[in-house]
């Protein structure tokens, strides 16, 4: 097997010493410019690699961060990554990922895993179901008890377990939604998505149903299944087929929606004209669908962001609620008479 290149390989190349070496890779003021570059120079020509593990364990901390989400076939768990990990790296923190695909068990055990490599932090979004019991492993048994190491969660509410949360006001999220239905003279309004057993899920519907409640309408037509587009697409084709079909469709997340918009167009009916409809997350994709879709906006920069940060202590340790936003587009507009 070939050898490693040291830091001594690089001091005995140069005539330098091997705390020099050191200094000079980690651009310390004390080494003057020249001899910096030639130890740079020197690096790169004899193949050293910095060994992380090894400089952590000496100073006793990792600058390893496991990061594990709950799936990643709805991509905005990805637009939520892309702000964790950038704000991790300008920390010079690393990203350990993984996907637990909405399995308790797959969760249970990657977190297993993550302590037993000695990651210095953990952000997590629960997977489906996920209560104080599946976080044990994190947390030790007995009042008070404090996380093995720094844990944040994200998106996903766990209620009884002591570690900082940062999440959307879904409630809100569901009204501002209805709201905008409601204010362009929709009066059947439908649901669809969202599994009800994640609290963004309750949330957002419960919030949804009372300001239609609250409205003096009647109860929505309701469809909750998977956050994809293929059920998007089912779901909708059932509810617009009924004799006193909705003329405007509420999703649980803009995935969904995606499958609506798709079923909306295949019935040769026209989304904002004849059938209105929006999303929720504002994720990229929804400013480039035809017409752009209307949609509640996750902060996502955020909310992600406050769980890296509160790894750092930078964040307060309780559960961080942060406020929606209604995008206006072109999938809504006023109730065919």
């Amino acid at each position: 097997m070939t050898k490693r290149t040291t830091l001594r390989d690089i001091a005995e190349e140069l005539g330098l010493s091997v705390s020099s070496v050191s200094l000079a890779l980690r651009a310390h003021p004390r080494i003057p410019a020249a001899t910096a570059e030639s130890v740079r120079q020197a690096a790169v020509r004899l193949g050293y690699i910095y060994n992380r593990a090894a400089a952590d364990l000496r100073r006793a901390e990792s600058h390893l961060v496991a990061v594990c989400l709950s799936d990643l076939s709805n991509p905005v768990f990805n637009e939520f990554l892309v702000q964790i990990e950038d704000e991790l790296c300008t920390r010079d923190r690393k990203v350990f990922l993984g996907v637990a695909r909405e399995s308790l068990d797959q969760q249970r055990r990657f977190l297993q895993t993550a302590l037993e490599h000695g990651v210095g932090g953990i952000v997590l979004c629960p997977v489906h179901g996920t209560g104080p019991t599946d976080l044990d492993v994190l947390l030790p048994r007995g009042p008070g008890a404090t996380p093995i190491v720094p844990t944040a969660i994200f998106s996903r509410q766990v209620e009884g377990v002591a570690l900082p949360q940062f999440v959307n006001d879904d409630p809100l999220a569901g009204r501002l939604a209805a709201e905008c239905m409601i204010e362009a003279g929709h009066r059947r309004i439908g649901w669809i998505g969202g599994g009800q057993d994640t609290s963004t899920a309750r949330g957002r519907f419960g919030g949804f149903r009372a300001a239609l409640t609250e409205a003096g309408l009647p109860p929505p037509l309701v469809r909750h299944g998977p956050t994809s587009r293929a059920f998007g697409r089912s779901a909708a084709l059932d509810l617009l087929r009924e004799t006193d079909a909705p003329t405007g469709l509420v999703c649980f997340s803009d995935l969904v929606a995606f499958g609506v918009l798709a079923a909306i167009r295949e019935l040769g009916l026209e989304p904002g004209r004849e059938v209105s409809l929006i999303g929720c997350d504002d994720m990229d994709e929804a400013a480039f669908t035809w017409p752009g879709l209307t949609t509640v906006a996750v902060d996502k920069s955020e909310i992600g962001r406050a769980a890296a940060r509160c790894l750092l202590g930078e964040s307060p340790a309780q559960v961080s609620v942060l406020p929606p936003a209604l995008i206006r587009r072109g999938t809504v507009g006023p109730a065919p008479r």
